[in-house]
């Protein structure tokens, strides 16, 4: 509640005072910054009595800012000072203040880069009389174009205004020390200081600061009252609590030469370097938990904007899929997300989820009629040639079963006719169950009863130990899943009919080749182990929720 009276006193008090000051830049050669070597122009004047505006000289748009905001409570005070220090340019009678962003002004861009002194005296001569414009001349931009010298040019000053000038650190000393003296008239003060000249109205009969003279009361002696250094904190707190440069400008653009003012410019230099700032906070904001984010890369990935990994963890993969996102949706690519976006981001991967799946069925529809056709041609006739044609090409048919069925009877056929010496190799090779074994076989019994079943299976052992078999089945190692999510890995499966066998979290053969049919039918690596793209397809196609260790 303080802090609440606080601030709507350092929005209201000032206008309420008599005596107003308005002040842009800083004396001295550092000027913007606050420091021991530098008069703290700020509390001279509020300790003479004037409510102080400052302004912000960090570009042109805010100095002017800042004097409209002094202009508007100008009206019925009693006193007007206007204290400008920094480097000023001229051409002809025109003089100008610059800004700190001020680059290479030229007579066609310096008043979009300055303040008018003419606009200023303008203002001063509000208050006939009792109007003071102090001006410090402190260096000069690096550059300047055509047009333009250095240096304050021969001044139009209306009647009733008094100007001061020199260099800004004699006229910020002048201010801070003699104008603070009473019972002195402005023409007297001016003569007694060596490094300042006063033009204007200079009037012996006019005393700056009357002896025993008090500042005019704000009102209702029941109105609050409050020390001036707790309104500067209430209004950097509520700047703090905004942490945005609008706000941290504004505390400048009020107490420029105040006790936060390096605090808040180096705020300010923060927000600068990180050009989403605000996108970041408002995703932080959301307090996205593990499994929205997860569920976000998931969406992701079945866009194909390759998140590198559903961990729920946003790192540079992530990011950059976001950015991706953003860019081809018509958003700031801040690698920030809204709510907005995350809303915009699953209604596409439910519809890309459900087109995916189209395809998918169209392409199983089409795989079985091509291996209905070769079915036919090929293993229809029961012959062991015909079967072995077959599983070749189709080792996860729709007919694989019975293929492998049918040449088992034959093998036992085979096995009771062969001769003795025959079936006690093969035996002895199956045992084994090696690919060195079953060579060992053929090399006694080239044409033996079991050398195609010898050949297949060396096939089927050869690729099991294929390099690409085992990076296949450390992928789905690393994907850490407990049993229970196996188990929906083979409920989405037998869901889609491709037979996966027992829903028991054991992936066996069946699962093996019912996994192998998911990924053939919707063009992924087919390996008939799991992977990060074959999960998320299987269960945010289902919207089933991936749960790890």
């Amino acid at each position: 509640m303080r802090r609440a009276i606080l601030l709507t006193l350092a929005l209201v008090a000032g206008p309420a005072m008599a005596d107003r000051a308005f002040i842009l830049g800083q004396p001295e050669s550092g000027r913007g910054l606050f420091g021991g070597s530098a008069p703290d122009l700020a509390a001279a004047y509020e300790g003479a009595g004037f409510a102080v505006i400052g302004g912000s000289p960090a570009t042109a748009e805010l100095m002017r800012e800042g004097l409209a905001r002094f202009l508007s409570g100008v009206e019925g005070e009693r006193r007007l000072v206007i204290h400008l220090s920094g480097p000023f340019v001229r051409s002809g009678s025109d003089t100008w203040l610059m800004a700190d962003d001020a680059k290479a002004p030229n007579l066609a861009t310096v008043a979009g880069q300055g303040l008018a002194l003419s606009t200023v005296l303008q203002i001063a001569a509000e208050v006939p009389g009792q109007s003071l414009v102090l001006i410090g001349a402190a260096g000069a931009p690096e550059e300047l174009g055509p047009g333009l010298t250095a240096g304050i040019g021969p001044l139009d000053i209306p009647q009733g205004v008094t100007v001061i000038r020199g260099r800004s650190a004699e006229v910020g000393a002048f201010a801070v020390g003699p104008l603070m003296e009473r019972g002195q008239s402005l023409s007297a003060l001016v003569a007694g200081a060596e490094d300042v000249t006063g033009e204007g109205f200079l009037s012996a009969a006019t005393i700056w600061r009357p002896e025993g003279e008090d500042p005019v009361e704000t009102g209702s002696n029941e109105e609050p009252v409050a020390d001036a250094a707790e309104v500067e904190r209430a209004v950097w707190e509520s700047a703090v609590d905004a942490d945005s440069k609008d706000a941290y400008l504004g505390y400048l653009a009020r107490y420029p030469l105040g006790q936060f003012a390096d605090e808040a410019r180096k705020a300010i230099a923060e927000i600068e370097a990180e050009p989403f700032r605000a996108e970041r906070k408002a995703e932080e904001a959301l307090d996205l938990s593990r499994d929205e984010r997860r569920q976000i890369q998931r969406n992701l990935t079945v866009l194909d904007y390759k998140p590198r990994g559903i961990d729920g963890i946003f790192g540079p993969g992530t990011r950059g899929a976001i950015k991706a996102f953003q860019e081809k949706n018509g958003f700031p690519p801040s690698t920030y997300l809204t709510r907005q976006q995350i809303t915009r981001l699953a209604q596409q991967a439910e519809r890309r989820s459900a087109e995916l799946e189209a395809e998918a069925e169209r392409r199983r529809l089409e795989a079985e009629r091509a291996d209905r056709a070769y079915w036919e041609v090929t293993g229809a006739a029961g012959d062991e040639a015909g079967l072995r044609v077959y599983l070749k090409k189709y080792p996860d048919g729709i007919y694989s079963d019975i293929a492998e069925e049918q040449l088992a009877i034959i093998e036992e056929d085979k096995r009771r006719e062969a001769a003795a010496q025959d079936r006690a190799a093969w035996d002895v090779a199956v045992k084994g169950n090696t690919v060195a074994s079953y060579r060992a076989y053929l090399v006694a019994y080239p044409e033996g009863a079991f050398a195609e079943e010898a050949r297949a299976q060396i096939d089927k052992l050869t690729e099991e130990a294929s390099p690409d078999r085992q990076e296949a089945e450390e992928r789905e190692a690393a994907l850490g899943l407990p049993q229970f999510t196996k188990v929906l890995v083979e409920r989405r499966l037998a869901q889609l009919g491709l037979e996966p066998g027992p829903t028991d979290g054991q992936f066996d053969d069946q699962t093996r080749r019912a996994i192998r049919r998911f990924q053939r039918d919707r063009e992924l690596e087919v390996t008939g182990y799991l992977d990060e793209a074959t999960v998320s397809r299987m269960l945010s196609d289902a919207g089933i929720r991936i749960i790890r260790d």
